[in-house]
């Protein structure tokens, strides 16, 4: 199909049923009838020779041709209105926005309490909302505005080259051993950390992390006996053996603070984790997330 044989209100009516999953709620969020959105949707199946939405018992489910077109319309039709519009100025002081991160519990121990603090004094009426990252880039949520920004480890994700990427952080790895094992001291030889069994912090289900690949680059490897998918649940598993963590040193230190545990120095060429920041080109030039980025690369460095 060409362009111009289509109608361009109808991918707003796209859209439209496609996020509602609902004529009824479709045409309602834009205003018109519903006699007026089933029009549309008619066109819609003529037009791509496909019935796009399929009603059932559950609601209106979307073909595989749908949910193809989808993502591109949407990112389609946010570039349209973001070009169309004047530029939308934002004061921190008087902004209610809500920003949608998508990033791993690191983020959420290490940098939310410092950003929620400088929220509070310099955009009181900003909110955050949090979404774990778990195991691919959500690429059709940064296009549609849906999410914000992403914020994880390189073993994490795999970025393309079209989307905008910061390296904010590169952190040495440290080790976890409850704070009464005997016969450790400050630093852990390469041997040692071998030759303990690990707890593996695994918050995408990976079975494996990058010095998983470092150890096996010179024939070593270490030994896990439990997979733990949060932070806090390693560190109570760590707190009744003789397991060790091995995490970012800013989360160990945190942790050693509240809880039993002893942070332990790993030799220097262990490689450490790097924290990037992810977003799409067409949205992250709003003055919003520019000004976002900047306070949290700055909080981030401090």
């Amino acid at each position: 199909m060409k362009l111009h044989q289509l109608d361009l209100n109808l991918l707003l009516a796209f859209d439209a049923l496609m996020t509602q999953g609902s004529v009824t709620r479709a045409a309602e969020s834009l205003f018109i009838s519903q006699p007026a959105m089933s029009h549309a949707l008619g066109r819609l199946r003529t037009a791509f020779g496909d019935q796009l939405l399929v009603r059932t018992p559950q609601g209106m489910v979307p073909t595989p041709r749908a949910q193809h077109l989808h993502s591109g319309v949407r990112q389609a039709l946010r570039l349209l209105e973001q070009q169309l519009s004047e530029e939308e100025a934002f004061d921190p002081q008087t902004s209610r926005r809500r920003f949608v991160l998508c990033t791993t519990d690191y983020v959420e121990c290490v940098l939310m309490p410092p950003l929620m603090q400088r929220l509070n004094e310099l955009a009181p009426g900003v909110s955050v909302e949090i979404r774990i990252l778990r195991d691919r880039l959500p690429e059709a949520e940064l296009a549609s505005g849906e999410i914000d920004l992403v914020l994880g480890f390189d073993e994490y994700m795999q970025v393309p080259a079209y989307l905008g990427k910061e390296t904010w952080l590169t952190e040495p790895l440290a080790g976890l051993v409850r704070k009464d094992l005997p016969g450790v001291g400050e630093q852990m030889a390469l041997s040692e950390l071998i030759g303990m069994a690990h707890v593996f912090h695994s918050p995408l289900g990976t079975s494996e992390a990058r010095l998983d690949s470092w150890l096996g680059s010179q024939g070593l490897s270490r030994r896990i006996s439990v997979n733990s998918q949060s932070y806090m649940s390693a560190a109570a598993i760590v707190c009744r053996s003789d397991y060790v963590l091995v995490l970012p040193q800013k989360v160990a230190d945190l942790l050693a603070e509240h809880w039993p545990l002893k942070r332990l120095q790993l030799p220097e060429d262990v490689p450490g984790y790097h924290l990037n920041c992810v977003w799409h080109p067409a949205l992250g030039g709003h003055p919003a997330l520019i000004w976002l980025r900047s306070l949290m690369k700055s909080l981030v460095s401090n």
